[in-house]
């Protein structure tokens, strides 16, 4: 059997941060260490080569603790302690040139998650930590010697034990949430778990009309028509429902009621215009352009599926003609288009989550990330219960943890 000082499970972003942290570690201590990253797909980084539609957003410079939900309070000190220009350092200090776009989203220079794939996985080579792919961990041991890790087929101990093994989003990338049980049973407990950054399903009578359509504007989530959350950006229609960028930032919230809220969300389709300059627009193309189909008169605002369901929604019913439109449905029109709110019937499934919200509370780990538990093991990335918003800021805690974990590893050695 073999056997190593530090054994990382999972191969995905915070497990192979957290083997060359280790590495580097041991490396400043003169510390010889057999290290290796413990992988179930055929190859690491399947679900990294994913992210940010292939280009990989590995941080945002705007990265603290207000993008970020579940533990806060506990994952504060780390996310402070690994800034996202030191992080943006380290990758410099692989090889790897970032450069910083829209919003403070950082990418790699090339656009290519590749070539951060790639830079790990060299650094990792450089530093000689073994790499064991198609090892999937069905069960981890402790004994007095340190941790047995098997598999279906084979077994291997270690002294320490990082467990990065992500969550339950994107099962078709291997992450299947096995982390849980492996967590559970060495005593940890774990939280809710739900879909995060993923689409929000609406009614299909309402969804299938304007699929295919987007639109800028505002995006509220009202919970027993209360509202909660207000995020701007591009709104997409689809088959199930709403997408974009701003319904992922709803999401979270969605799941997190659990449906024991009637949830709806409002789209403000113009939300540098008041009703009243709306209601003036549509009285001018009533009288400019009076032979337009009603049913069109939005479409120099609005995507013109879009327009043509807020006049359906505002009348219930469509004039012949826009000269028809009476002054009262002007500013039915205009107000529903301040106001075109969808019922929420929860969210789609793990396979189309961005990410896993809940996991592993932070607190049964020290300030290290080692288990308060069972000492000698180490938790990383999306298997806690901290998740961040869209654009980078999930990658960035995936970074941080597993420099902490690996860095609190190898020093314990």
């Amino acid at each position: 059997m073999d056997f190593y000082d530090i054994a990382v499970i999972g191969g995905g972003a915070s497990g192979l941060m957290a083997a060359a942290a280790a590495a580097q570690e041991c490396g400043k201590k003169h510390i010889h260490a057999k290290i290796a990253v413990l992988e179930a797909n055929p190859r690491v980084g399947k679900k990294l080569l994913a992210t940010g539609n292939g280009r990989c957003n590995l941080t945002n410079s705007n990265a603290d603790i207000t993008h970020y939900h579940g533990d806060t309070a506990l994952a504060a000190p780390v996310l402070d302690k690994y800034t996202p220009q030191k992080i943006i350092s380290r990758f410099a200090s692989f090889g790897l040139l970032c450069k910083e776009l829209d919003e403070g989203r950082v990418y790699p220079y090339n656009l290519q998650a590749s070539a951060v794939l790639n830079i790990l996985r060299f650094q990792l080579d450089g530093l000689g930590v073994e790499t064991v792919c198609d090892f999937a961990v069905a069960s981890v041991q402790k004994s007095a010697s340190g941790f047995t890790i098997f598999s279906d087929s084979d077994k291997v101990g270690a002294k320490r034990v990082i467990l990065a093994c992500g969550g339950k989003a994107y099962p078709q990338l291997g992450s299947n949430g096995s982390g849980y049980q492996i967590a559970s049973s060495l005593g940890h407990s774990v939280t809710a778990l739900f879909p995060a950054l993923v689409q929000v399903k609406t009614d299909p009578r309402r969804a299938k009309p304007l699929k295919g359509a987007r639109s800028a504007g505002t995006a509220t989530l009202l919970l027993n028509g209360k509202p909660i959350k207000t995020v701007s950006g591009e709104i997409q229609f689809t088959e199930n429902g709403l997408s974009g960028i701003c319904i992922f930032e709803l999401s979270r919230l969605v799941g997190e009621a659990g449906g024991a809220q009637k949830a709806e969300i409002s789209l403000d389709l113009l939300p540098e215009y008041s009703a009243e300059e709306i209601l003036s627009m549509l009285r001018n193309t009533k009288e400019v352009l009076g032979n337009l189909p009603a049913g069109d008169v939005l479409s120099g605002c609005v995507h013109k599926l879009v327009g043509r369901e807020v006049v359906r929604a505002a009348l219930m019913q469509t004039p012949g003609r826009a000269v028809e439109l009476k002054t009262a449905e002007l500013v039915s029109i205009a107000d529903r288009v301040k106001n075109f709110r969808f019922e929420v019937f929860g969210t789609l499934a793990w396979k189309d989550a961005q990410i896993t919200a809940g996991g592993v509370p932070l607190r049964e780990t020290d300030e290290n990330l080692q288990s308060r538990l069972c000492p000698g093991l180490y938790l990383a990335g999306e298997l806690l219960n901290i998740d961040g918003d869209c654009g980078g800021f999930n990658l960035h805690w995936a970074w941080d943890s597993g420099i902490t974990a690996g860095s609190a590893a190898a020093f314990s050695l």
